[in-house]
């Protein structure tokens, strides 16, 4: 018995004509893999040069962050420095450790990650032209595409807002420094967004991607049930269980980032309504637009965290349900010729059903689950200290 291929996001989206050349995409994680091959953690392939000139400018970068602090703590005076200045200064310092931990906490986890890709990358090669997954390619890249131009936003923001404030330059009186060490204190400012960035491209694109995995298997295992065939059934239920195993190992090794990426925004949402009072008491109108700016795109951010993963747990849960409705009744039937194969296919369904109700269980470091619900409740605190900041203002 066949049915219609059910579509949901991302698979239900139709491009508008002027997009219409993404369809032409034959990989969703294209995006991922090039930015990691220039500023993620998973890709370290040493037989090219790309990797060599990653790891020099890692180093840089970390070199740079610990330079920065020590002039920052023991050879600026604060009374020589402009208190905007100063503040910015440790802001860059406190940020650029932020935007650094997310890569530090992932990178011992690369090759689970580079596992999970892999898993992707076969799927895609069994069966690149199921209808799910050629509708949801463009829309998987375009949604990466979105979070990496967000971020990227946000790094040429604080690259702007930063100018200025570079700690050597009030450390080391020295005109060639003074020369040298602005342009290279906001590559520096634009590199760690960008490492934060790659990070985020892949955890999000990851997550995307399991959404249309499940999506697949949901609409192949309805089938695999409506046949009630042993060796498709037996061949559905092992895959099933293999894609249980990449979401759980993918869960355990986020739960870092997850952490880290929620302190990090919370921290730029908190940090911009600090900013936001100041500019709106001296009326400074043009950095408080550039400040909005920033603050919506990390309350964005915020919100799809939690959103992708509450998609996530409802996919899981919805392979049982298409299981559930297929046409397993009218096949499953009892007689004595044949017990061993009742008795096979019967756990096999109870099998797929047992697992798909168990919850995928997305945290935050195991100290908060990842969901809409907590992203909401982290706007809420946010915009607990705004109205907290803003009365202290006026008193």
């Amino acid at each position: 018995m066949s049915h219609p291929v059910r579509a949901s996001f991302p698979a239900n989206i139709t491009l508008p004509r002027c997009l219409a050349f993404v369809n032409r995409v034959q990989n969703p994680l294209a995006l991922l893999k090039t930015v990691d091959q220039c500023v993620g953690f998973i890709s370290w392939d040493f037989t090219t040069k790309l990797s060599y000139a990653k790891l020099i400018a890692v180093v840089i970068m970390y070199g740079y962050l610990l330079v920065s602090f020590i002039c920052a703590l023991f050879l600026v005076n604060p009374a020589e420095v402009h208190p905007d200045y100063y503040l910015k200064m440790w802001f860059f310092i406190g940020a650029g450790v932020a935007c650094s931990l997310p890569w530090i906490a992932m990178f011992p986890a690369r090759h689970h990650f580079r596992t999970i890709l892999e898993f992707f990358t076969d799927q895609y090669r069994q069966d690149p032209y199921h209808p799910l997954r050629v509708r949801s390619r463009p829309i998987v890249f375009l949604c990466s595409a979105f979070f990496f131009t967000i971020n990227t936003s946000i790094s040429v923001f604080w690259c702007i807002l930063l100018q200025g404030s570079c700690p050597m330059v009030f450390a080391f009186r020295y005109s060639i420094v003074e020369r040298v060490s602005p342009t290279l204190y906001l590559v520096q400012c634009f590199h760690l967004g960008m490492t934060a960035n790659g990070t985020m491209v892949t955890a999000l694109t990851i997550l995307l991607a399991f959404i249309v995995e499940f999506d697949v298997l949901g609409d192949d295992l309805r089938e695999c049930f409506d046949t009630m065939t042993v060796d498709i059934i037996r061949r559905g239920v092992g895959r099933h269980q293999r894609l249980l195993d990449m979401v759980n190992l993918f869960r355990e090794k986020i739960k870092p980032y997850f952490l880290i990426a929620m302190g990090l925004y919370l921290f730029l949402v908190t940090f911009s309504c600090f900013l936001l009072v100041v500019q709106l008491r001296e009326g400074d109108y043009q950095a408080l637009r550039f400040n909005v700016f920033n603050a919506a795109i990390s309350i964005v951010s915020i919100v799809m965290l939690g959103a992708i993963c509450d998609v996530l747990e409802d996919r899981v849960k919805q392979v049982g349900k298409q299981v559930y409705e297929s046409g397993w009744p009218l096949k499953l039937v009892h007689n004595r010729e044949q017990q061993d194969i009742y008795r096979w296919q019967k756990s096999s369904l109870l099998m797929v059903l047992a697992r798909s109700q168990k919850k995928v269980g997305f945290t935050a470091g195991n100290i908060f689950q990842m969901s809409s619900v907590t992203s909401m409740q982290a706007l809420k605190l946010c915009y607990t200290a705004f109205t907290m900041l803003w009365n202290a203002t006026n008193d």
